[in-house]
């Protein structure tokens, strides 16, 4: 079976139904969605278990499922921007939406078919979840979406995604607890990592955002600059993690996070030396940078 289809460039007679299928799969970059899954899941277990409510295996995963919708969400909504493909015939010529097996307007349909059913799964489950659900995605489109592009802003760019990625998720889980104080306190070293280490995936891309003005770490500072100011962010996570340990705002057993310094140090080794690999769309360090993430939240849910 196939589709009759024009593409963004270059005009494509038939597309097999079956590489049509792999080409939106690709666009929600399934191996984000995973980690995005793994966070809500683990963290409804820690803050479950803090609270003494007890919590389901059934709505765990549901809890997590929220985060993978919404973060393939932003994923198809960040590829799905003409100035964003623009980018990528540049850095990345291989996406659904520059070589045309996903036109711009599919690739927005697709993304607000995730975004609708994100936010109706999270108002399922609870209305603050629900809340919580649309200033995640609103995090999560303002990155790349007119007139915010907010990864146009040096630094900011980094923080917004810190914020996005590092202190909302565990905030939003939190909510349903009544332990936002402590979510707040978990999120805040996260934040702070997430806004270094979110730079390993800007390394590979200097060309195309250098040409259209996305000012991210690498591209102001060069890389070695950019290693530079990702370790300072790494490292300062893990002081204020143990810093908030020894006053006792986090539990005692939260300083075992402190052993993701060595695959944070590893991310930017990766980077260091260019490691690349042809199974994953980006570099090694990118690839390491969403398993210390998913590190980060995994392992609380054994320490608590």
């Amino acid at each position: 079976m196939v589709f009759r289809y024009k593409g963004i460039k270059y005009a494509y007679p038939y597309v097999p139904i079956s590489k049509k299928i792999r080409a939106y799969a690709q666009m929600m970059r399934p191996l984000t969605a995973v980690a995005a899954i793994l966070s809500g899941f683990s963290l409804n277990y820690v803050f479950a278990s803090v609270s003494g409510k007890g919590t389901t295996l059934v709505f765990s995963v549901l809890v997590g499922l929220v985060l993978g919708l919404l973060q393939a969400m932003g994923q198809c909504i960040n590829q799905s921007i003409r100035e964003e493909v623009e980018i990528d015939r540049i850095n990345k010529k291989w996406r659904p939406t520059v070589t045309g097996f996903v036109s711009l307007k599919e690739g927005k349909i697709l993304s607000l078919i995730l975004f609708l059913s994100g936010v109706s799964l999270a108002f399922y489950l609870s209305f603050s979840f629900g809340i919580y659900a649309l200033v995640i995605a609103f995090f999560a489109v303002s990155y790349t979406v007119p007139p915010f592009r907010m990864k146009k802003r040096f630094i900011l760019n980094n923080v917004h995604q810190g914020i996005a990625r590092g202190f909302l998720p565990a905030v939003y889980v939190a909510s349903a607890y009544g332990y936002g104080w402590l979510a707040v306190l978990f999120g805040i070293p996260l934040a702070v990592w997430v806004s270094g280490s979110q730079g390993s995936k800007d390394i590979t891309d200097v060309e195309g955002d250098k040409k259209f003005g996305i000012r991210t770490l690498p591209v102001v500072l060069g890389k070695d600059g950019a290693l530079k100011v990702m370790s300072l962010f790494m490292g300062l996570s893990f002081v204020i993690l143990s810093v908030f340990v020894g006053l006792g705002w986090l539990p005692t057993s939260f300083l075992l996070l402190n052993i993701l310094i060595f695959p944070s140090a590893l991310i930017i080794y990766a980077l260091k030396k260019e490691a690349r690999t042809d199974k994953f769309e980006n570099s090694v360090g990118w690839l390491l940078y969403y398993g210390v993430l998913a590190g980060w939240y995994v392992l609380p849910a054994f320490l608590i």
